[in-house]
């Protein structure tokens, strides 16, 4: 369609080969929309806001300066009214396993939505959901899959909704629930311009910590104490502080402490009596141990939050005086 050279719609020209066939079979729901849609831009809008719709087509599918905020998107509505709600109606009408991407012809061509799922959990091993760390991701011999999320909004953000650099298997809470219809980019959809974390990045240099802040070990309440969420590398405060706002982050975590510590703290309690009082080793080998029971604390389900409570009652000067019920406070 950006080729200026072409004034006539022609599937047999702009359509690439591999998709020919698919053109072919589904002329009403595919090919007579590409065609009122070049008609449109070709014939209805200004070079101005023809290079508007290229914009929009060029920033917004390029999901790693947008996470940078190097490129501001471009929305629906910043789109020539004339060809806003025919573009955004046929990309609705793509993703999907009922949709355009479940019809039969693209799924001979390209697989179903399930095997790329099972081949992304196949070379992705974590078990556990990479935006919150907490829930189980589904494997690739479940029936299901987890959903895919538009980590940009397709409903705000055109052409991205089958670009799959901005989709994401995630967990259902993370996705349904907690992120839901945020905006990454803007909060409450408004400036000023934001920056996140793009999950497919390869950059390790920097690690999220928690720290709880409580006057004493007893967390049922979440009110009654802090729960700091860290970066360890200050260029990152941005994006972590969007993690936190678009997945309710402390408030999730805070929630499962509470509800666990109790449990957390008994287990510790039991360990420490075994390994210290009936087999009558040092309260160094205890404090190994508990430390080494997390170090694949990402591949446990609420691993991250049960390591930093761990870190929390050992970190404790009084750990052991409490342990042994010895503490006068």
């Amino acid at each position: 369609m950006f080729d200026d050279s072409q004034t006539v719609y022609s599937h047999a020209y702009l359509i690439h080969p591999d998709f020919q066939g698919i053109i072919d079979t589904y002329k009403t729901q595919i090919d007579d929309r590409l065609k009122a849609i070049f008609n449109a831009y070709i014939g209805l809008l200004t070079p101005q806001e023809q290079q508007t719709v290229k914009d929009a087509y060029n920033i917004n599918n390029d999901i790693v300066s947008l996470s940078n905020a190097t490129n501001a998107p471009i929305k629906y509505s910043q789109l020539p009214a004339v060809i806003s709600a025919q573009i955004e109606s046929f990309y609705d009408e793509l993703w999907g396993d009922n949709k355009i991407l479940g019809y039969s012809k693209v799924v001979n061509s390209c697989g179903t939505v399930k095997q790329h799922f099972n081949r992304f959990r196949e070379i992705n091993e974590f078990l556990v959901c990479p935006f919150c760390g907490l829930e189980s991701l589904l494997c690739e011999h479940d029936d299901g899959r987890d959903d895919y999320d538009h980590y940009l909004l397709k409903s705000q953000y055109p052409f991205i909704s089958i670009n799959f650099n901005n989709l994401f298997p995630m967990c259902h809470r993370c996705n349904s629930k907690n992120k839901n219809q945020k905006d990454l980019v803007y909060e409450n959809l408004v400036a000023p311009q934001r920056r996140f974390y793009y999950p497919y990045s390869n950059e390790t240099n920097q690690e999220i910590n928690l720290n709880i802040i409580s006057s004493n070990n007893d967390l049922k309440d979440p009110t009654q104490w802090q729960l700091e969420v860290n970066t360890t590398n200050p260029a990152y405060q941005d994006r972590k502080e969007t993690w936190k706002d678009v997945f309710d982050i402390e408030t999730r975590y805070k929630a499962i402490i509470a509800k666990h510590s109790k449990f957390w703290q008994d287990r510790i309690f039991l360990k420490h009596h075994k390994i210290c009082i009936k087999n009558g080793r040092s309260y160094a080998e205890f404090e190994d141990d508990v430390l080494d029971d997390f170090n694949d604390y990402l591949n446990i389900s609420n691993g991250i939050l049960m390591k930093s409570y761990n870190d929390f009652v050992i970190n404790d000067p009084n750990c052991e005086a409490n342990l042994l019920g010895t503490l006068v406070v």
